[in-house]
């Protein structure tokens, strides 16, 4: 029999495909086989000719890569699939979801199911979270961001339209204040209605880094050089926009970060190639000169050229700093760190049946 766990949330970008790696690989760790499985994509990608989702085939290709690649996300959420649900109703799609699942499920003992933004997204198609989690008959994992008065009231209405089939929470990025308030009042508050904490994880400056690559996708900007360096981690941004002297003072205090500077500040790309710098986002659609394209590649820093004005570049790095993807190893690894310190993974097996050893479920 097979126990699944459904991994959905109260806001997006709550880092759902991390914490449905992590936890995957911790029970793989402990001899369960563990599957993946997402209903609703998002992020189209085509292998092998076939197009699924990329998240779930990254997750998938680690915890079970016998799976078939057709089965692991059935549906992309699309215009296209909104208006024929619209027009023709959602029973097609619920049928196909739920026969992918088994296919995808055949011989795991846990599958971890991923959900896809908050927990009404899809309800258009008849498939908010709680219609997933029934449809599925699995248990779900309620992420939240932080762990303030705001995040406790969105896991209250939570608990409440998941009903039976809510399993517990995780708070995610969580400061220190919140941290003791989670482990004092708020938790009793929480507990005496029947909402288990799984686990309070502290917000981490690795696992909310953007790689050079994807910055390089999401702006979108021209890789110039040092193609090696793009799956780099991005841990601050730094706005070049000031006299090369403070700027100089100003890097040399900055690790692991982006510079953001016009194409034609060539002072300021100097200086930044002198210190801790990941890549730097030269904007306008101005090319530097010869001279800083070939220091660039001395150091190994990629250089991007970005389309859009500075303001507009760095509107679209927001957009994307305020997401948690899942792609790089360093993050995975850092996250399986987390996990193992900070999370229930006893208490999250118990929620989902399993009180076996592996191969006794």
């Amino acid at each position: 029999m097979t126990s699944p766990l459904y991994i959905t949330s109260v806001d997006s970008y709550v880092g759902k495909s991390l914490t449905a790696l992590a936890l995957g690989l911790q029970l793989r760790d402990q001899g369960y086989r563990v599957g993946y499985f997402k209903p609703l994509g998002t992020l189209p990608l085509a292998v092998e000719g076939v197009v699924t989702d990329e998240d779930a085939h990254f997750i998938s290709q680690r915890l079970n890569p016998e799976a078939p690649l057709d089965a692991i996300c059935p549906a992309l959420l699309t215009s296209k699939l909104t208006d024929r649900a619209l027009a023709d109703g959602a029973a097609e799609l619920s049928a196909r979801i739920k026969q992918a699942y088994a296919r995808a499920a055949a011989d795991r003992e846990v599958m971890i199911v991923g959900g896809v933004g908050r927990l009404s997204r899809g309800s258009l198609l008849g498939l908010s979270a709680p219609a997933v989690a029934e449809l599925l008959g699995a248990r779900a994992l309620v992420l939240a961001k932080s762990g303030g008065e705001a995040a406790v009231e969105e896991v209250l209405l939570a608990h409440r339209l998941l009903g039976a089939r809510f399993a517990g929470v995780i708070f995610n990025f969580v400061a220190p204040d919140d941290e003791e308030a989670l482990r004092g009042p708020l938790r009793r508050y929480l507990e005496e209605r029947g909402i288990a904490i799984f686990g309070v994880l502290p917000a981490d400056a690795l696992l909310s880094a953007v790689s050079v690559r994807e910055l390089a996708e999401h702006l979108p900007a021209k890789l110039l050089c040092c193609e090696k360096a793009l799956d780099e981690l991005i841990l601050h941004f730094v706005i070049g926009a000031m006299g090369v002297s403070s700027a100089a003072r100003y890097f040399r205090q900055v690790a692991d970060k982006a510079v953001i500077t016009g194409g034609d500040r060539a002072d300021l790309q100097l200086a930044a190639l002198q210190t801790a710098t990941k890549a730097i986002v030269l904007t306008g659609n101005i090319y530097p000169s010869p001279v800083i394209v070939q220091r660039a590649q001395q150091v190994g820093i990629p250089l991007l050229l970005a389309p859009h004005d500075t303001l507009s570049t760095v509107e679209r790095i927001e957009q994307l700093t305020g997401r948690l993807r899942v792609r790089e190893g360093a993050k995975v690894e850092r996250a399986r760190v987390l996990f193992a310190q900070h999370i229930d993974l006893g208490a999250i097996k118990a929620a989902i049946g399993l009180a076996g050893a592996p191969g006794q479920v």
